[in-house]
């Protein structure tokens, strides 16, 4: 391990971190690979045991390595961020960032909309919706459980179109149907995964999960979908960018 710590004000563990993070971010220690111990870092950095282990601990707080009991200290997955300024679909957004997506159908047909879909699709209830059930993939990982709703009346035959495990939602609306998403609500909040979500997700039980719901609109405003979304939280990031308006 290269000793080159260069910012001499920095207590001693915070510059063995960002040496480690800097090896991290180079691809000099990938996502698996296991960290030197903390007799190791001690050893070749002339640190104390205790130095080494404030070090990767704080590293872990950050997300970027993970203690497994009994193995060590392992690089974390890195954690794939959205961008809540632009309306992308999933695809499009992970791609964006270099990533390759794929998905697995869990459930695709057409249901009547109960009160809640009705209420967000702007229909009456029972009104025919194609539901669209997929894991969410991100470079072969389970992310996201995402559900989907939308009117068949605004796309009839919708899920004869095509492979959804392997094609885009938002490229046959628009393709297909000449129907553009342009605007979107959405909310999201903390929770515990429930057993369908552990399951499909492949997390412990009562993991924390962030749960997303959007609405999703054309251009004249009319409501094109209902996605309700499950994320696992230990891998997903969100940046909102926020402009301060002057007082009135």
């Amino acid at each position: 391990m290269a000793t080159d710590l260069t910012v001499e004000d920095a207590p001693l563990y915070q510059r063995i971190a960002r040496r480690l993070e800097d090896m991290i971010g180079s691809g000099a220690l990938k996502h698996g690979d296991r960290l030197p111990s903390e007799r190791r870092i001690a050893d070749e950095l002339g640190a104390s045991r205790m130095t080494a282990r404030q070090a990767l601990k704080s590293l872990e707080r950050r997300g970027l390595v993970e203690t497994r009991v009994g193995r060590g200290v392992f690089v974390a997955r890195p954690l794939i961020e959205k961008e809540s300024r632009t309306l992308h679909g999933f695809t499009a957004e992970m791609q964006r960032g270099g990533r390759m997506v794929s998905s697995v159908v869990l459930d695709a047909g057409i249901g009547a909309a109960d009160r809640e879909v009705a209420r967000a699709l702007d229909i009456t209830e029972h009104t025919l919706v194609h539901r669209l059930v997929r894991v969410r993939l991100v470079d072969a990982e389970p992310l996201a459980v995402e559900r989907t709703e939308i009117p068949v009346a605004l796309a009839p035959s919708l899920l004869d179109k095509t492979d959804f495990s392997k094609d885009s939602l938002y490229r046959v609306l628009r393709d297909e149907y000449g129907l553009v998403p342009t605007e979107a609500e959405e909310t999201v909040r903390a929770d515990l995964a429930d057993p369908a979500a552990c399951s499909a997700l492949r997390i412990s039980a009562e993991a924390p999960v962030l749960r997303f719901t959007r609405r999703t609109f054309d251009g004249a405003g009319c409501p094109l979908e209902y996605v309700r979304s499950v994320y696992r939280a230990d891998s997903f990031t969100m940046r909102v960018r926020l402009t301060l308006t002057k007082a009135q």
